[in-house]
């Protein structure tokens, strides 16, 4: 059993739209409208359609599933767009 201070930061999971990005930084809107900012992780996976992709690869308006570090909730772990998403393909 490993001791609680071994244990990694659990994770997040929201979908929302993508407002802008700039540098590392994603401002993204939720559900509610409300606009949230984020920095993305260097080491960040971002999917689109399936495929590696960068935040060079999300425009505005894009539908996306973004993980945050549940210790950070403004530092964002993955990105994941495309139309394979179940909960994305109807939007």
């Amino acid at each position: 059993m490993k001791a609680k201070s071994d244990k990694l930061p659990e994770e997040g999971s929201s979908k929302c739209r993508v407002v802008k990005v700039s540098g590392d930084r994603l401002t993204s809107t939720c559900g509610k409208g409300e606009e949230h900012q984020h920095t993305v992780s260097k080491d960040a996976k971002i999917t689109c359609n399936g495929k590696p992709g960068s935040l060079a690869d999300l425009t505005e308006g894009s539908t996306i599933r973004m993980t945050t570090c549940q210790d950070d909730k403004n530092k964002v772990l993955a990105i994941d767009c495309g139309r394979h998403i179940r909960e994305l393909a109807t939007n």
